[in-house]
């Protein structure tokens, strides 16, 4: 891989220490993996956590903090830890927690190691077959054999590298195929077309092995947390890696692409017609605990930058509930005055953060109530790709019965949080079953109207007011 002075090789000792810190974290999850059964518990967003995942993450935070206090850390399980240095750790403690607990021995434990430069250090452990796939930028990637390795050696002695093959025929191509499930007929059918489709064995490590040629996950979106090793570990074991679009994996839908770098382009030819097809449909990813901040920080930009019209810019949706499924798009609400006059003054200063003005200027009026659909109006600007962000932003009148409907949803899911996993539940197969994203929204209106009702009588019984 080719290292330009902008991006220094990290250093050997903090990528031994990684290594170390990974292997240690491993061998308490195979521990408990071999000890007593575990069971999981539903968390807010739906999927599984065991005592295990806690206690691995707990583990690896307090020895990153006793090592590196001024380092930022994200976890899956816990809150994210802000830094001062600009670096920071991403933790996934138990990688296949359902497996974990059907006593399948192919979880794995994450961690990775992000500076100035971006990522830096990727570690896959896999407690139970006794590997470990490391990687650190300019250093190389490995596989390390053993409970215990021993990283600088590894280095020194050059055992262990891996350096993906030079195949360049696609036809054929050994592709292994994750959640398999989750893919959509046309993708499934695309690739199975050309490629040599199989179960998932070792994911990146098969293919910088030479044991497959690609691997390739789509449907539910990946989380950060999964995907935060891969890149240094691809690019250092002289593969590539990038999401379903040929987007930076980190940037990217969720979905992922691994090739020998050889067939990565063929191979996002032959997926860009089922894609740009999928792209259409409502894509559901895991909540984020990130979420929060970013929607505040985004509010007080647009209030300030959409001053004096706004009275006021809210962070809303379901990227505003902890522990809510939701496409990745953050929806705000700006109140105003007049719409007229707002729309006139907003143009210009939206336009300039990458904003396009919507004809859509009316929002659904809830089943039931017998109003003047001019009650609903709103504006609507849209930013996708950037810069920032994906963001709807709706622009409503203060007061207006749309503009109070939708921090009341927001509110009633924040004191309900026992009703998050199973309304995240149902969207998540609405969004699989539906083909586009016109679908998915007529399906799941009633059903807003529905939980908008149970809200009316919440915001009575505790005095609620937007």
């Amino acid at each position: 891989m080719d290292h330009s002075t902008d991006t220094p090789p990290v250093s050997e000792e903090l990528f031994a220490f990684a290594v170390r810190l990974a292997a240690r974290a491993g061998r308490m999850s195979a521990e408990a993996f071999h000890g007593e059964q575990q069971s999981s518990e539903r968390k807010l967003d739906g999927t599984g956590v065991t005592a295990v995942d806690l206690a691995v993450e707990e583990f690896v935070r307090k020895e990153l903090t006793a090592a590196f206090p001024a380092d930022a850390v994200l976890g899956e399980e816990a809150a994210p830890r802000a830094g001062t240095s600009g670096r920071r750790w991403v933790i996934d403690p138990v990688d296949g927690t359902r497996q974990f607990t059907d006593r399948v021995p192919t979880f794995s434990t994450g961690l990775a190691y992000e500076d100035e430069h971006g990522p830096a250090i990727g570690v896959v452990c896999l407690p139970v077959s006794g590997q470990l796939v490391a990687a650190g930028r300019g250093l190389g990637c490995r596989l390390l054999l053993g409970t215990d390795p021993d990283p600088l050696e590894a280095l020194r002695s050059g055992r262990g590298r891996l350096r993906a093959d030079g195949r360049t025929e696609l036809t054929g191509a050994r592709t292994q195929a994750h959640n398999i499930a989750g893919w959509s007929e046309s993708l499934l059918t695309a690739l199975h077309r050309r490629v040599w489709l199989v179960p998932v064995g070792g994911g990146a490590l098969d293919v910088l092995a030479g044991r497959a040629d690609a691997l390739v996950i789509a449907g539910p979106a990946m989380g950060y947390e999964d995907l935060a090793p891969l890149p240094v570990i691809v690019a250092e074991g002289g593969g590539r890696i990038t999401d379903l679009t040929g987007a930076p994996v980190l940037e990217g839908d969720g979905s992922v692409l691994i090739t020998n770098g050889h067939l990565h382009d063929a191979f996002l030819e032959v997926v860009a017609g089922p894609v740009q097809e999928d792209s259409a449909r409502a894509v559901l990813v895991d909540a984020h605990p990130g979420w929060a901040d970013e929607g505040a920080a985004l509010a007080a930009e647009l209030c300030s930058a959409l001053a004096p019209e706004a009275r006021r810019v809210e962070h809303i949706g379901s990227t505003s509930v902890p522990g809510m499924a939701a496409k990745p798009i953050f929806d705000l609400q700006v109140s105003v005055t007049d719409l007229a006059t707002a729309a006139e003054a907003f143009d210009a200063p939206l336009a300039a953060r990458g904003f396009v003005r919507s004809r859509h200027e009316g929002d659904h009026v809830p089943a039931g109530r017998d109003d003047d659909p001019g009650r609903w109006a709103k504006r609507l600007w849209t930013r996708r790709g950037g810069p920032g962000p994906d963001v709807n932003l709706h622009v409503r009148c203060a007061g207006s019965p749309n503009e109070r409907l939708a921090l009341l949803f927001r509110d009633w899911f924040r004191a309900h949080p026992e009703a998050v996993p199973a309304y995240a539940r149902f969207k998540r197969e609405l969004a699989h079953r539906t083909a586009d994203f016109g679908s998915y929204a007529e399906i799941k209106d009633p059903v807003v109207d529905l939980v908008v009702e149970v809200a009316e009588g919440w915001a009575k019984e505790t005095g609620w007011r937007p």
